[in-house]
């Protein structure tokens, strides 16, 4: 039985903005970074890539069984501080970029008012946020945390990302299964656990995509975009909607899918077309 068309299309179009959205937050964050080096007269980093590769897919592991573990002993208030705690400080990066149009009027209070907005949006999400509302938040978490690490990764050390996680992601579904349990114990837990949508027929969850399957396309969206070209950029996108397209559409309703699994190669595939196309 396959997904309802109508939610099918909800989450395709959802997910499509949300790339797009990675990338206009993108450009607001290198804007704001430049404004903090020349005008605010902060410090400039080196970045190393594969070092920065090399965190990240530890920390996914780590932090994939740690939050194992609290599922297993049914610590799910501490999941839901933890998510809390986390995506309080991605709020605030989001809140300065976003906030940052205004620096004209509020200049050096951006920081303060940011603080303040991301406070404000974990207590209304925690109390009083509905399912949409808990949706458009979570993409402000994803667009924040996938923009970050393609700034800090740049193209290849996002294709090996991309490479890996497609891999973990079917193993994990379908071999180890304990993708399955993390999805399970996480569900209505909270940020960065994935966007849900309503069936309208029975208004109950229809869909669910998971937080990774926003952020890792997000990334290398972002890294080829500013990297090589918009061409390059929304080769990127297209492919990511596609690979999710085939799932969605084609996919029996009720099953999970290791959507980076499909994502992952296209994205893969779809470069390597442009690479044969442009770069070589």
């Amino acid at each position: 039985m396959k997904w309802e068309r109508k939610t099918a299309a909800i989450v395709t179009a959802v997910f499509a903005i949300s790339l797009a959205s990675s990338i206009l937050f993108s450009f607001g964050m290198i804007n704001l970074n430049v404004y903090n080096v020349k005008v605010l007269g902060a410090q400039t980093y080196t970045v190393q890539p594969y070092v920065e590769l090399a965190y990240i897919l530890v920390s996914l592991l780590l932090v994939t069984a740690a939050m194992l573990l609290m599922i297993r002993r049914n610590m799910s208030k501490l999941i839901s501080g933890l998510f809390a705690f986390i995506s309080f400080f991605v709020l605030i990066e989001f809140y300065s970029v976003f906030f940052f149009s205004f620096v004209d009027y509020i200049g050096q209070y951006v920081g303060l008012i940011a603080l303040v907005a991301a406070a404000l949006t974990v207590v209304y999400y925690f109390k009083y946020a509905g399912s949409v509302a808990r949706n458009v938040i979570n993409v402000f978490i994803f667009i924040t945390i996938s923009a970050v690490m393609a700034a800090a990764l740049g193209p290849y050390p996002s294709l090996i990302l991309i490479g890996v996680i497609a891999v973990y992601d079917y193993i994990s579904v379908f071999i180890t299964k304990h993708m399955l349990t993390l999805a399970k114990g996480l569900k209505g837990k909270g940020f960065l656990a994935g966007l849900t949508f309503m069936a309208r027929s029975t208004k109950r969850v229809g869909a669910m995509l998971g937080g990774g399957d926003v952020v890792f396309p997000a990334i290398l969206v972002n890294a080829m975009f500013f990297e090589y070209s918009a061409l390059a950029g929304i080769l990127a996108l297209i492919a990511a909607v596609l690979g999710l397209s085939l799932i969605i559409f084609f996919g029996k309703k009720g099953k999970v899918y290791p959507a980076m699994a499909v994502i992952g190669p296209l994205q893969i595939l779809f470069f390597g077309a442009y690479a044969l196309a442009v770069i070589l």
